[in-house]
């Protein structure tokens, strides 16, 4: 049975010279939650009505670079999730993002409708934790006092682990950890929960640590999930597999688990190529054989376009709502570059371009293509087209006035990696870069590094390779320095 543990009640002050209509009264208490990263604080208001939202934050350890973790509560959230009663004096506020293993300053500040504002400070002292290489990875370069980064916390989406997802800061300290017991290799930060899937259900994970099976997809054909759930025009898009299907299916979904669409690519391919008087036969294969292998999608509002994936061919732009073939980037050296009916939707390469070879990580930072280039060539198709020796994240400016794609950046490691599968690169604010990469040929280790601004590397760190590249076989940014929860 967990005890209540006494916080201190440190200095209680009104931030406004005029009295409040109502006070925090007795003493901040808390309890532990499900992980040493997760509390509930208690608190107690004279008069619960006035009460408009509740903030925490939790200060960064000693000479860290990150931002504190702040978190804003409306009423109506805490009421819908049951932390608040209008028939109670006392409020029960999650803390999650804590530090394990040690002493914790957090500050609580309740604000009330007439604009004032309470705010108090308690230690919570958590349990440690041990996850493995996750808790001691190797530090190549540590974030340093001073450093300059758009963000501070980062999923990693891990399959290797039954505590998907993992969330790191930037200093490389665990901060949470997922309470479904899950092993998933696709997760996603999506309207303030996280989204994994497990067989095929998708699961929703609250920060608090409470989860909840939203849909099973079954009767609509699905078998699994693989790769990743990214942002769509309005909810997120799974990749899934079907029974006559693989890997060559999305289906956007909303955040209850509601299917709004579905696009089956070996029809949209198949109908583009008979159109262009080829056959599709020669290209397009039923399951089990993974000729397209989706491993991303990327939604471009300016266009209304829905940017896929395929490791084995391309990456292409089909239109979200008739699913019409707008353009095609690719390797030309590869099997799909045979057939004149995809030929015609290839972009013409710019100066000084490398096409993606086996990309993965598909996003639209500033209406740009952002991608990791793994630098493979195809395993199922044949001709597999170009393998290069290294891999580099690299964003195109897509013309299709011009109907051209012109590389404009690019990162190349020093010494140079080669991750022949896996990995990603997102951006956050203008070049503010995560960048994860399993070295590969055999895998040895998983490898999160962040740039910032100048081109600078702010930090480096390297983790165990567990099954494969499920360690992270992706990593992608969060924020939790200024999250409202309403």
């Amino acid at each position: 049975m967990k005890a209540w543990f006494i916080g201190l009640f440190v200095g209680l002050s009104l931030l406004l010279p005029n009295s409040p209509a109502a006070q925090l009264t007795g003493r901040i208490t808390y309890t532990p939650g499900p992980t040493p990263f997760i509390s509930f604080a208690r608190v107690k208001v004279s008069d619960i009505s006035t009460l408009r939202y509740v903030q925490y934050e939790i200060a960064p350890k000693t000479g860290s670079a990150t931002r504190p973790i702040n978190v804003r509560y409306s009423r109506q959230y805490l009421q819908k999730r049951g932390y608040l009663r209008s028939n109670s004096t006392a409020i029960t506020v999650p803390i999650f993002g804590l530090y394990a293993g040690r002493s914790n300053n957090v500050t609580v500040t309740l604000t009330f409708r007439d604009g004032s504002s309470q705010q108090s400070s308690i230690a919570i002292v958590t349990a440690s934790y041990d996850g493995g290489t996750y808790s001691t990875p190797s530090v190549i370069q540590a974030r340093l006092p001073g450093t300059t980064l758009s963000y501070d916390f980062i999923l990693l989406e891990s399959y290797a682990d039954p505590t998907t997802p993992i969330i790191i800061d930037t200093d490389a300290e665990i901060r949470w950890i997922g309470t479904a017991g899950i092993g998933s290799q696709p997760s996603a930060d999506f309207e303030n929960a996280f989204y994994i899937t497990a067989g095929n259900s998708l699961v929703r994970e609250d920060f608090d640590g409470k989860y909840t099976t939203l849909a099973d997809y079954s009767s609509i054909g699905v078998i699994g999930f693989h790769h990743n759930i990214d942002p769509g025009k309005t909810g997120v898009i799974l990749d899934v597999d079907t029974s006559a299907w693989t890997e060559c299916v999305n289906i956007e979904v909303d955040t209850a688990g509601n299917v709004l669409k579905t696009w089956n690519l070996a029809d949209i391919i198949s109908a583009a190529m008979i159109a262009g008087g080829d056959d599709p036969s020669q290209f397009v294969h039923p399951a089990p054989i993974d000729w397209f292998h989706n491993n991303a999608t990327a939604y471009r509002a300016s266009d209304n376009t829905l940017i896929v994936s395929s490791r084995e061919n391309f990456v292409m732009g089909i239109d979200y709502d008739t699913s019409a073939i707008k353009w095609i980037l690719g390797d030309p050296t590869k099997h799909w570059h045979d057939f004149a009916s995809l030929r015609a939707y290839a972009l013409t390469l710019g100066a000084d371009t490398l096409p993606p070879i086996g990309q993965h990580a598909v996003s639209v930072p500033n209406d740009k293509l952002l991608l990791f280039d793994d630098g493979t060539g195809s395993s199922y198709q044949q001709p597999p087209g170009e393998t290069r020796t290294y891999s580099a994240p690299r964003k195109y400016d897509i013309n299709l006035t011009t109907f051209t794609a012109t590389e404009i950046y690019h990162y190349l490691a020093n010494p140079s990696i080669y991750s022949p599968y896996c990995s990603s690169v997102y951006e956050d604010a203008p070049d503010n870069y995560l960048i994860d990469y399993t070295l590969g040929g055999p895998y040895v280790f998983t490898g999160i590094v962040g740039l910032d601004a100048t081109g600078a590397k702010a930090f480096d760190y390297r983790y165990s390779e567990l099954d494969f590249c499920g360690t992270a076989w992706n990593a992608s940014i969060i924020h939790w320095e200024n999250l409202h929860l309403n």
